[in-house]
């Protein structure tokens, strides 16, 4: 297996010393059960994500307002952090942190184990994957000096982490959708990831081993079930358990056609959506194969596709229609009636849009392993 502190240097010059020190520690690696290049080279390409390309040990808050209300704002964050707020928590770091993981966010603080003021910042992410919370620290020993989090213990709680979340199975059928979940807590960077890896792979790769890492994987039942779902539904696809491009391409394609979001990954929306679809489509998973092959799925209710804008649309438009009949009442009903057709127009409009020209124009191209 290729070395990974040369890996390192090379695709990451300016990489923090402590973290490729940690690298050359082979058997703490070892230990966590890296010990194929397909493990390494995903739970290196998860580091590079969480820590700006193995340069920063430590979380930074140093963020914009703007940035502030992207990544902990209404509907992305337990914090929730409003417009206002974010302008005053701009630029100070430490209050940040204690608005979104310790006190000032009761929820995540009992959640990371934030019991004490001043513990948001203290415990703050650190490390290979960004240990973060009292309790995370706890469990490695760092409680009592998380600034050690920094220096030669950088890297032993994301192994830890790695091994106790179940990672190298995951990795040995190459699924960083899962990978990234665990690790993560949902697919922030999720295309970035897959781009560290595909830089990796080559590097860590044995020489006899596939170019295509997907090729190199073992098999999964998980991935075997879902393309013969989407067999069933009509797609093209060899049902071999490995996640390639091709799988990536029949998932992307369901999806715009169910009006989901068309990523290429097969999450809990877009498998509740397949099941859906075979439930009216096709036979369930081990009954009797049926003489005709399914049809192409069609677009389903799933999401706000063309149909449903499209019907939205015209009951805007149908309102309308009733409120023309009274115009000669009121001019602001007249105003009303403009309106509500100008704007059944524009979601009709919205739908085409959305489902024809920009498919078109730019077509959905799911980051997968190479």
């Amino acid at each position: 297996m290729a070395d990974a502190v040369a890996t390192l240097r090379k695709l990451a010059p300016h990489a923090a010393p402590a973290l490729v020190a940690a690298f050359g520690r082979t058997a703490a690696l070892e230990k966590a059960g890296l010990n194929t290049p397909l493990r390494l080279a995903h739970f290196m390409a998860q580091v590079a994500v969480e820590t700006n390309g193995f340069t920063a040990l430590r979380e930074s808050g140093n963020y914009r307002a703007a940035r502030i209300v992207e990544v902990f704002g209404v509907g992305k964050h337990s914090a929730a952090v409003t417009p206002a707020e974010a302008k005053k928590l701009a630029g100070d770091q430490r209050a940040l942190f204690e608005r979104v993981y310790g006190l000032g966010n009761p929820k995540k603080a009992a959640e990371l184990g934030n019991t004490k003021p001043g513990d948001g910042w203290r415990f703050r992410g650190g490390g290979g994957l960004h240990t973060t919370g009292r309790a995370a620290y706890e469990r490695a020993g760092l409680d009592a000096a998380p600034e050690l989090i920094e220096t030669e213990y950088c890297l032993q709680p994301a192994l830890d982490h790695w091994r106790d979340r179940g990672c190298n199975p995951l990795a040995d059928t190459n699924n960083i959708r899962e990978i990234t979940r665990r690790v993560n807590g949902g697919y922030n960077g999720y295309d970035e990831r897959v781009a560290w890896f595909n830089r990796l792979w080559p590097l860590l790769r044995k020489a006899d081993a596939p170019a295509e890492s997907w090729k190199a994987a073992q098999p999964a039942e998980s991935t075997r079930i879902l393309q013969q779902q989407l067999v069933q539904l009509g797609y093209p696809l060899k049902v071999d358990g490995r996640y390639g491009p091709k799988t990536a391409e029949a998932v992307t394609a369901f999806q715009k056609a169910n009006g989901l979001r068309a990523d290429g990954i097969a999450g809990p929306i877009t498998e509740e959506a397949i099941r859906a679809r075979l439930k009216g489509t096709a036979p369930a998973i081990g009954s009797a194969v049926v003489a005709d092959k399914p049809g192409m799925a069609a677009p389903t209710a799933t999401g706000l596709g063309i149909a449903a804008l499209a019907e939205g649309g015209q009951r805007l438009i149908d309102q309308a229609g009733v409120l023309h009949a009274y115009a000669e009442l009121s001019d602001w009903i007249a105003w009303g009636a403009a309106g509500l057709t100008v704007a059944g127009v524009a979601v009709i409009a919205i739908g085409v849009i959305r489902t024809y020209v920009l498919p078109a124009i730019w077509p959905a191209r799911p980051a997968v392993p190479a």
